[in-house]
C-alpha cells in the first residue's frame, strides 16, 4: 500500500465529509461560508497532489483519477462562478460535481487497497 495514496485517500475523505456538508446546504438554499467551501477545495488540491506524487513515482492506477479530478474541479469552478454571477446554485453542476467525485473516490480507494478493477 502506497503511503502517498492513503494520505490522498484520507485527504479526500475529509474533502468527501466536506462536500456532503455544503451540498445539503446549496441543495436547501442555505448559504454557506466561504471559508468552508475554500477548505473544501484547499484540501481537494492536497489530496490531488498526493496523487499526482503517487502517478510521479510510477503508480499508474492513478491516472484516471487525476483526469477525473481534472472534470471534477472544472465542474466544481463553474458552479462557483455561476452561483457567484447568479445567486442561483446550478444544482445540475453540484450533481455532477457530486457523481464524479463518488466515483474518483471509490476508485481511488479501491487503487489504495489494492482491489482490482478489471
Amino acid at each position: 500500500m502506497s503511503v502517498l495514496l492513503t494520505a490522498s485517500l484520507a485527504a479526500f475523505t475529509v474533502v468527501a465529509v466536506l462536500g456532503v456538508l455544503i451540498a445539503a446546504d446549496l441543495l436547501r438554499g442555505r448559504s454557506v461560508e466561504r471559508q468552508f467551501i475554500l477548505t473544501h477545495a484547499g484540501i481537494a488540491v492536497l489530496g490531488a497532489l498526493l496523487a499526482i506524487g503517487a502517478a510521479l513515482q510510477g503508480d499508474k492506477r492513478v491516472y484516471v483519477n487525476i483526469a477525473l479530478v481534472v472534470v471534477i474541479v472544472i465542474l466544481g469552478v463553474m458552479a462557483g462562478h455561476k452561483r457567484y454571477e447568479t445567486g442561483q446554485v446550478q444544482k445540475g453542476l453540484i450533481l455532477a460535481h457530486a457523481a464524479l467525485a463518488v466515483i474518483c473516490y471509490l476508485i481511488l480507494a479501491a487503487n489504495t487497497f489494492g482491489i482490482a478493477l478489471g
